[in-house]
């Protein structure tokens, strides 16, 4: 038997949680923890604040589960909805000095545990790769972290991001440009790093 795509799963288990499924809210939130707490991490590394903020959304999504739109992409509203949530706690952290960055600037970092690596010379690859991603400026990263590990597509970003999606294509074609003329290897190599990093 086919596996049901995972939207339409996602959507089932949206569905069931405004309907006050606890199993289906238990289901949907294990399933994104991970990659919610992944893309907070390239705000933040303050793990007890990433897990904070992810545990408030949480309990937010289940107390107004009955007020609860219905998303035409469920990871893409949770990404939002984490991205606002940890926006707010940066902001509230006592621990961050008064000349941090806002955090809608909070500087992105990549690293070689963003991935999995499966042999020495596509790890030397990938932390070349993300050496040069790391020098893009942030609103670059934050669509190529979105794009090529998130998986989001172009219009996807926009809303996440509060964008136009031509703005968004812009932008991800320009930083293409700036790694590409960086790149020592070959383009095909680069876009093989990027896509592979999606699985």
């Amino acid at each position: 038997m086919a596996a049901r795509p995972l939207s339409d799963t996602d959507q089932t288990l949206w569905h069931r949680l405004r309907q006050g499924d606890e199993g289906a809210f238990t289901e949907l939130a294990e399933h994104h923890y991970r990659k919610l707490l992944n893309y907070g991490r390239k705000f933040s590394a303050n793990q007890p604040l990433l897990e904070d903020a992810l545990q408030e959304l949480l309990v937010n999504l289940w107390l107004r589960r009955e007020h609860l739109g219905d998303p035409p992409s469920v990871r893409l509203y949770l990404l939002k909805a984490y991205r606002h949530q940890l926006f707010k706690a940066i902001k509230q952290d006592p621990f961050r000095s008064s000349d941090d960055l806002s955090a809608s600037d909070e500087p992105l970092e990549f690293s070689i545990e963003d991935t999995f690596i499966r042999n020495e010379k596509n790890q030397d690859l990938q932390e070349r790769l993300y050496h040069l991603i790391n020098e893009l400026p942030e609103r670059q990263k934050e669509m190529i972290y979105l794009r090529f590990y998130q998986g989001l597509s172009v219009e996807e970003i926009a809303q996440l991001l509060d964008l136009k999606p031509q703005s968004v294509s812009n932008a991800l074609q320009r930083a293409l440009a700036n790694l590409r003329d960086k790149w020592p290897h070959s383009l095909l190599a680069l876009l093989f790093l990027l896509g592979w990093s999606l699985g």
